[in-house]
């Protein structure tokens, strides 16, 4: 079972510069640690780490101060994973207060959380896969679930599937929309999703929609961090992108601004939930 201990071990050997490996060939020989465990604890910790460990990888001797947003980038980051990991760790006891009829009613709610589908197209059903990390190339570089999602977001078609991760939106959507010339993708909760936000407010069904064209990757390439056009040469690294962007980067680029998102043609309750994670800390 995973436990706070083992998630602050994680976290800290990280922030002394170790690689995954090194600290998993650690935890297996001295902690006892089975393989479940150790990946569950990865990917709660991996998706802040990656964002956590640009500034050191991208400082030089041509500059020693960072981007005045970048200690909100971090800290928008660790208030998520936060209360995402709080919100685990209460799944037992508010599972004892769903509706068991909850299921019956996932399509309809389906329908309603999505304000730009208005067609009846046939849907592709892309499967059931887990959430990339952009650190990590072989997580995404031949997966079939993330590469027919960024097939279908180059095609403009419409399309979902289920990613497993213990923190952040699991259902993603590519939506076609009425001009049936745009694609927006979308992020949800699954409507019987025990998590809670630093308000109490539960996550179970939340989401946020955006248009694709609007789509951008952090690039470490330069001496100053800013974004850039996603890479669609590789299918499944374009799908990362995108779920990057719509679960943390869109608040990084727009220093959590509802403004600013919503003039980007993004909506969703999603959006509030992470600005008043932010407001709250």
């Amino acid at each position: 079972m995973v436990t706070p201990e083992l998630i602050q071990y994680i976290k800290a050997e990280f922030a002394k510069g170790r690689t995954r490996e090194e600290v998993h060939n650690d935890l297996v020989k001295n902690g006892g640690w089975s393989e479940v465990d150790l990946n569950e604890g990865f990917r709660s910790v991996i998706p802040m780490q990656s964002i956590m460990q640009s500034p050191v990888t991208m400082q030089s001797s041509s500059y020693s101060k960072s981007p005045a947003w970048f200690p909100k980038i971090i800290l928008i980051v660790i208030i998520l994973g936060g209360i995402f990991w709080a919100g685990w760790f209460l799944r037992a006891p508010l599972m004892k207060l769903f509706n068991p009829e909850v299921n019956k009613t996932d399509n309809t709610a389906s329908v309603l959380n999505n304000p730009v589908i208005a067609n009846t197209a046939i849907v592709k059903d892309c499967g059931i896969g887990t959430t990339p990390d952009l650190k990590n190339p072989l997580t995404y570089q031949n997966d079939a679930v993330l590469a027919c999602l960024g097939n279908s977001a180059l095609r403009c078609e419409n399309a979902k599937a289920n990613l497993n991760d213990a923190l952040f939106p699991t259902n993603f959507q590519i939506i076609k929309n009425e001009d049936g010339q745009s694609c927006n993708f979308k992020l949800s909760y699954k409507p019987d999703s025990t998590l809670v936000d630093a308000t109490g407010q539960k996550l179970a069904g939340q989401y946020i929609s955006c248009p694709i064209s609007i789509v951008k990757v952090l690039d470490e390439t330069k001496s100053t961090p800013s974004f850039s056009a996603p890479s669609t040469e590789n299918l499944g690294k374009y799908a990362s992108q995108i779920y990057f962007y719509g679960t943390l980067g869109l608040f990084m680029e727009t220093n959590v601004n509802k403004s600013q998102i919503q003039s980007l043609g993004c909506s969703g309750p999603y959006i509030d939930t992470v600005i008043a994670s932010y407001n709250n800390r």
